[in-house]
């Protein structure tokens, strides 16, 4: 799989956080959550606090130490996951992940740097803190309500043990006493299990998601890379244009005016050769608007603008079909889209069907594009099963797997392609659709 990101930042997975309702953190879930956490944490509390007490330890072995430190770290990453996939599971929350480095070193020197980069960065640590600090809570909280409960179910019975034996009179508990005391107790007990879980999404709130500022950042980052992969989309098209209107149109119009100045110098000598010269300059002509037009078709179709994508996407799928692979369209477009949206998505899949029928070698391809409302986004995806091998580079023309990557990452979307070596190949872009 191949993904069209940044090299060095992770981008995030959500712009906002989705707090959740009160409904979501009290309930049977949430305290089913906060007792299973509570007698975890006893003895998960203290995992990692081994491990960094034995690589303290082992300092002086050097060796030692680093391996103890990578096992911190994943230990720890493995646990801010699990966290994330709980409070989703749990409390319905949508936690932003803070943008990630990574190395743009490779080899044995760049996983190095990758763990340094995780170590010192301060999701790492804010990672850590939430794991300690919930560990904390959740095991005193939860030793607090079993002393509660405990207290509460043996309190009634040792002052009615006690109150009918000879020293009934040396019980601090009276049975008028006890019961009431177990009851408040009881309801204490119930109460930590009912509202801990409370605490516990606010933890995970504040540790868990980005601050506003890398929030910010993030954003501002994305906003700079749209730019620069519209200028470079903007940039390899005018190089498509002028390549293909120099290796077809050109060469076709100077046949033409050759042809023409032929037939010119044949009209009073032999006037049956200038005619057939005539009618050869007449094919080229219509040659040349054919191979014009599809270097306007590239630019803005118009079919696109008239009568929407559907129907843009039938006329891509019969050419396609035209060239003998057999295609198929299955379009879910239960409302209009922005201009934008529609234009990156038909170019995905004409440009996509295109190179198909050029360098894949297929006998079928299948074009699905589909709107999520949940998202608000649209999937396009193309699946051939020709040859694979499909990769994204630098030197790829407009017209290849990197003028679309660039197109995409300019309407903000994400664009990926699966293209092993022995095919299939799956070229997949999800575009946003905010008005």
């Amino acid at each position: 799989m191949v993904a069209v990101t940044d090299p060095t930042v992770e981008p995030t997975r959500a712009d906002t956080v989705t707090t959740p309702t009160l409904g979501r953190r009290i309930g049977v879930v949430p305290s089913a959550s906060f007792i299973a956490g509570a007698a975890i944490g006893v003895v998960w509390l203290w995992v990692p606090i081994a491990i960094a007490i034995l690589g303290i330890t082992l300092i002086p072995t050097v060796i030692g130490f680093v391996v103890a430190a990578i096992a911190f770290l994943y230990l720890m990453r493995g646990a801010e996951w699990l966290e994330r996939v709980r409070s989703e599971a749990v409390f319905g929350m949508d936690i932003p992940v803070p943008a990630r480095k990574s190395s743009p070193r490779s080899g044995f020197q760049g996983w190095v740097h990758q763990l340094w980069l995780d170590i010192s960065s301060t999701r790492f640590w804010k990672g850590c803190i939430h794991h300690l600090g919930r560990m904390v809570f959740d095991s005193a909280a939860g030793g607090l309500a079993l002393a509660l409960l405990v207290f509460a179910l043996l309190a009634p019975a040792a002052a009615f043990a006690a109150g009918g034996g000879d020293d009934a009179g040396s019980s601090f508990l009276s049975p008028a006493l006890a019961l009431p005391l177990a009851a408040v107790a009881l309801a204490a007990a119930a109460a930590i299990v009912v509202f801990s879980p409370i605490l516990d999404a606010k933890i995970d709130l504040w540790l868990l998601s980005p601050s506003p500022t890398a929030m910010l950042q993030s954003e501002v980052d994305a906003l700079a890379d749209a730019r620069e992969s519209a200028v470079s989309s903007a940039h390899s098209e005018r190089h498509r244009i002028e390549r293909d209107l120099h290796d077809s149109v050109q060469p076709r119009l100077v046949s033409l005016a050759m042809t023409i100045g032929l037939a010119q110098t044949k009209f009073d000598t032999d006037p049956s050769t200038a005619k057939t010269l005539m009618a050869e300059a007449h094919e080229d002509a219509k040659t040349a608007l054919v191979e014009l037009r599809n270097v306007v078709r590239g630019i803005a179709p118009t079919i696109l603008s008239d009568r929407g994508l559907d129907a843009a996407l039938s006329s891509v799928a019969q050419r396609a079909q035209n060239t003998g692979i057999s295609t198929t369209l299955n379009i879910d477009l239960p409302r209009s889209l922005p201009a934008e949206t529609e234009s990156v998505a038909y170019f995905v899949v004409a440009e996509t069907l295109t190179n198909i029928a050029k360098h894949a070698g297929a006998s079928r391809a299948v074009v699905t594009v589909r709107l999520d409302q949940a998202d608000n986004k649209l999937h396009v995806s193309v699946f051939d099963d020709g040859r694979g091998g499909a990769q994204i580079t630098d030197s790829a023309l407009a017209t290849g797997l990197r003028g679309l990557a660039d197109r995409v990452r300019a309407a903000r979307g994400t664009f990926t392609v699966s293209s092993p070596p022995e095919g299939p190949t799956t070229i997949t872009a999800v575009l946003p659709c905010a008005s």
